[in-house]
């Protein structure tokens, strides 16, 4: 008898390591299920200006512009650029710009659409298209950064549109008193990971 009371707690602890260990099993199999499932945040060096072109709003255009100086090749349709911007009065205008915001009406003299900030490349020709029609291969959401792309804005419109302060009128609001030494912060969301690779203040010039 005394010889089967001792077995008895062995078996009992020997059961309960062999539970946990089948516990621990499928809870790693499941955390690594869900890593497999997270999608990879690029690596990417990015450098952002923004300015007035001449210091002021008065007849002047400003321009955002974003450079890819190194890393990975990022669909835009993958990316968010979300805005902060804070006016005198201490109102806070905060947009995001993805690949379906709205088109905006670039130039003044017609109706030329494009989703800024635009690929700036020579080679598919100038953003809206021949004409007006658009281009979608320029359109913010329509093409691939590759390193030494440049996105931009190019204007008081794509701008403001970029920043969620534009009046309707393809300029700026009244109320904004956009202009150099104004800070912006800026932010570069990769949607399918779900993090940020860039997130700077950027000083307007």
């Amino acid at each position: 008898m005394e010889s089967e009371d001792a077995i008895s707690p062995v078996v009992g602890v020997m059961l309960m390591l062999v539970v946990t260990i089948i516990i621990a099993a499928v809870v790693s199999a499941f955390a690594g299920g869900l890593a497999e499932n997270t999608e990879k945040t690029p690596q990417a060096a990015i450098d952002v200006k923004i300015s007035t072109m001449g210091g002021g709003m008065g007849g002047a255009e400003a321009n955002a512009e974003f450079k890819l100086l190194s890393g990975d090749a990022i669909p835009t349709k993958d990316l968010a650029i979300v805005t902060y911007y804070t006016n005198s009065t201490g109102y806070t205008y905060r947009h995001e710009q993805t690949a379906t915001s709205e088109m905006t009406s670039l130039y003044s003299f017609g109706d030329y659409p494009a989703r800024v900030p635009y690929l700036n490349d020579m080679r598919y020709g100038y953003a809206g298209g021949d004409g007006g029609g658009g281009n979608p291969a320029v359109d913010f959401g329509g093409f691939t950064w590759k390193v030494g792309d440049v996105m931009c804005t190019n204007g008081n419109a794509g701008t403001a549109d970029l920043l969620g302060i534009n009046d309707g009128a393809g300029g700026f609001a009244a109320d904004a008193d956009f202009g150099a030494g104004d800070v912006v912060d800026v932010k570069i969301l990769h949607i399918p990971s779900g993090k940020y690779i860039y997130d700077q203040e950027v000083v307007v010039i």
